[in-house]
């Protein structure tokens, strides 16, 4: 029975740091320590052992694979560093010039090290002169979803957001437009939260939707034409209200979220959820004759 259970140990170790770890009770280090008193564990019994075959290889096994478990998540040390993502303001835009359909976009600055949220907002909001609209805490569960996705990036290609968008936004819209493959070559945009903003602007480009009322447009789009979740809600609705909108189309998982933000901050600006570039268009349509 103790040696059954000295065999078990070290797993029980890494396991119980691992969900230590990701919810939030533990930091990195310690996680990390977790797994080396499992290897000291799986020596231990080696040399405990080492006159019996079976256990002896037993415990070598064990040792060579908290050896690899270890170097998998060593990587977490580096993410340590990451405290706050801060979200700042940044000028929305048209795709095409007078179609009223207006990008939200935000600045994302990853903050290192320092914890104290308003001194690194007083200092981010002083070195870029932009207000800092929303902050994010870097959790453990963010820190360790990055660095699955980083070792991922090394045996397959990395997804890449943008080129996603683009994808989608020509499968949902035949022919070819100048602005529309301008902006899609861009080299300074990141994500895929335009491409309902993107779709929208080439459908009144074409004629094909009437807009006379400049609207905020966020919302990432799939292959079928849905609207998707996207991120920075808070953000993107402040600055559509502080930008003079009237309206912002968001997705409708992000209905909730929006407005509980328009709410909490006492905003003016109307939310409208839309489920699918169809619906979008209907959308557009009523705001034009209201």
């Amino acid at each position: 029975m103790k040696r059954i259970s000295l065999i078990i140990l070290p797993f029980v170790l890494y396991i119980t740091g691992l969900v230590a770890y990701y919810f939030g009770k533990i930091n990195g280090y310690q996680f990390i320590i977790f797994i080396i008193v499992g290897l000291g564990i799986s020596i231990f019994g080696f040399s405990l052992y080492r006159n019996e075959k079976k256990l002896k290889a037993a415990f070598l096994g064990i040792f060579y694979i908290l050896t690899l478990l270890t170097l998998f998540e060593s990587r977490l040390i580096d993410y340590e560093k990451y405290t706050y993502f801060l979200m700042s303001y940044n000028e929305p835009f048209e795709i095409v010039e007078d179609s009223g359909v207006n990008v939200l976009a935000v600045d994302v600055f990853e903050a290192p090290y320092i914890t104290d949220l308003g001194y690194l907002i007083h200092t981010l909001e002083s070195s870029t002169n932009k207000e800092v609209l929303d902050a994010e805490v870097v959790t453990n569960k963010i820190r360790y979803r990055s660095k699955n996705e980083e070792l991922l990036s090394y045996v397959r290609p990395e997804e890449k957001h943008f080129e996603t968008m683009k994808e989608n936004v020509f499968t949902n819209l035949p022919g070819t437009s100048s602005a529309i493959n301008q902006f899609l070559e861009r080299e300074d945009i990141e994500g895929d939260s335009a491409g309902l903003a993107t779709v929208l602007s080439a459908l009144i480009e074409k004629g094909d939707v009437n807009n006379n009322v400049p609207i905020a447009v966020t919302g990432a789009i799939d292959s079928t034409g849905n609207v998707k979740e996207i991120g920075s809600i808070k953000a993107k609705t402040l600055i559509a209200e502080q930008s003079g909108f009237s309206h912002i189309l968001v997705p409708v998982e992000n209905e909730e979220e929006a407005k509980k933000v328009k709410k909490d901050e006492q905003l003016n600006i109307n939310i409208i959820a839309v489920a699918s570039i169809e619906n979008a268009v209907k959308e557009i349509m009523r705001i034009n004759n209201d």
